[in-house]
């Protein structure tokens, strides 16, 4: 069994950098620091200790590439999320939902009307995501230790 790395790291900022939903913007985990970086044209090295995006790239030792969201995992989860309802109204408004073109966007106007549903799934969602998190860093020999902020 491999020993794993702790490494401190803001889990909420790392949970967000899973869930963004561009794909052409790489997020980088900086393995010294625990530092989220995202990527994109306005980064400016002098807000990050002179580290430029060439550096980032080119260590991928220190520097591990977030993931990027995947389509179908949400859809995914959006599924299971019904499937766990013990409202047959909501499951049966969220399955049909998720049937429609466009799944994710009807998915989430059905919970827009029902707020306290719509913050279960958030919480449901981030709880998922951070299960995903764990299982990443731990591939990568790390495990996270939460930065206070």
């Amino acid at each position: 069994m491999t020993d794993l790395r702790v490494i401190n790291v803001d889990l909420s900022e790392l949970r967000l950098a899973f869930e963004a939903e561009t794909q052409d913007l790489p997020w980088y985990l900086d393995t010294d620091t625990g530092a989220v970086l995202l990527a994109t044209p306005e980064y400016d090295p002098a807000q990050h200790g002179g580290l430029t995006l060439a550096t980032i790239e080119a260590d991928t030792q220190r520097f591990l590439r977030v993931p990027p969201s995947n389509p179908d995992q949400l859809i995914a989860d959006m599924r299971e999320f019904a499937d766990e309802s013990g409202d047959a109204q909501l499951k049966e408004s969220l399955e049909l939902a998720l049937s429609a073109p466009r799944p994710d966007k009807r998915f989430k106007t059905v919970l827009s009307w029902l707020p306290e549903q719509q913050a279960q799934w958030s919480a449901w969602r981030q709880r998922r995501t951070l299960e995903r998190v764990t299982v990443w860093l731990s591939s990568n020999g790390l495990v996270a230790r939460a930065r206070v902020a």
